[in-house]
């Protein structure tokens, strides 16, 4: 009886210690799958993090440049490869599409610019005028063995960072400086001999209050941009009077020498721009330039103002006249 029972623990105990074995081995195995499953999750997850990274990257390059100088995109072939690549302290636009090798994650990275066109109310759409202060851009972004995976973003880029301005708040010096000069200072070009400008305070107005509209002709101004600049808005300050009118047309070029083409917007308006019509806002109220179309000064160097005053009862004065621009 005693052998019996010591026969049947025994093997108990041997049953157990299998069944222990088996459930090591099943665990050990299951706990091996599951590290090669997080594994491959954070290899995964690196990639991609990596992947967001080097794509913030190049939209922020990107978008320096082109505060810089629009015509660093601008100017580049449309829908060819571009990459971007350090040279010394600065970055550099160059094409092609660049390779490498970060966390032992090979990738390729490039982008491509593409034209924007806008429709008769200024949206953006598939087919319409182009809009030169616009820019699509693509930046594509291929990673991991045999650059099985990849990413794309698109944005917009508008010409509309480091604003300047062409601000003339005196006229007093007089006519005869044609220029081209990068501030206008307090002189002109020409006047009529109803234009009072030599008053104390640089402002002007009519010397006779009368219907016929008495005009100045600004200088040549000069933005210094080779390709030319990106023109955002137009503005003048003071008083219209009692029943006075000031308007103005605008004349553009990419030669000091022009020619010289006056154009207006009624009421701002661009569907309306013409050689016969003038923008004609109120005093500190902005009036935007036309982006698309002959009468818009987009990607022009020079640029010069031709203003009139008229009225019904007494003289409008101009205080200032302001164009902001953009590089």
């Amino acid at each position: 009886m005693f052998h019996v029972l010591s026969f049947r623990k025994k093997a108990q105990s041997l049953l157990e210690a299998l069944l222990s074995i088996t459930l090591g081995v099943i665990l050990i195995g299951s706990s091996v799958g599951l590290i090669g499953i997080s594994l491959k999750t954070f290899n995964t997850t690196k990639q991609h993090l990596q992947a967001n990274s080097l794509m913030r990257q190049t939209t922020e390059i990107i978008q320096s440049l082109t505060r810089d100088n629009w015509h660093n995109i601008y100017d580049l072939t449309k829908g060819s490869n571009y990459k971007i690549t350090a040279s010394g302290n600065t970055w550099t636009i160059s094409s092609g599409q660049e390779t490498s090798t970060i966390n032992n994650i090979p990738y390729k990275r490039y982008f491509q610019v593409s034209n924007v066109t806008r429709d008769g109310s200024g949206n953006i759409a598939v087919s319409g005028t182009d809009d030169p202060n616009t820019q699509k851009i693509i930046a594509y972004l291929e990673y991991g063995g045999n650059y099985i995976s990849s990413s794309t973003l698109s944005f917009y880029l508008t010409r509309s960072y480091n604003n300047q301005v062409f601000q003339q708040t005196d006229w007093s010096g007089g006519s005869g400086q044609t220029g081209p000069i990068s501030n206008p200072g307090n002189k002109f070009d020409t006047a009529d001999s109803n234009i009072n400008y030599a008053s104390t305070t640089g402002s002007i107005y009519m010397t006779t209050a009368t219907t016929t509209a008495a005009s100045l002709t600004s200088s040549i101004l000069d933005t210094g941009v080779a390709g030319g600049a990106g023109f955002n808005s137009l503005l003048w300050q003071g008083s219209l009077g009692t029943g006075g009118a000031v308007k103005f047309q605008i004349a553009f070029s990419n030669s000091s020498s022009g020619p010289w083409t006056y154009y207006g917007c009624t009421n701002c308006d661009p569907a309306s721009c013409s050689t016969s019509n003038y923008y004609q806002p109120n005093p500190n109220v902005s009036c935007r330039f036309p982006t698309t179309g002959t009468a818009s000064p987009q990607n022009n160097r020079y640029i010069r103002y031709k203003v009139y005053l008229s009225t019904t009862g007494t003289t409008p004065q101009i205080n200032d006249i302001i164009i902001n621009w953009s590089p």
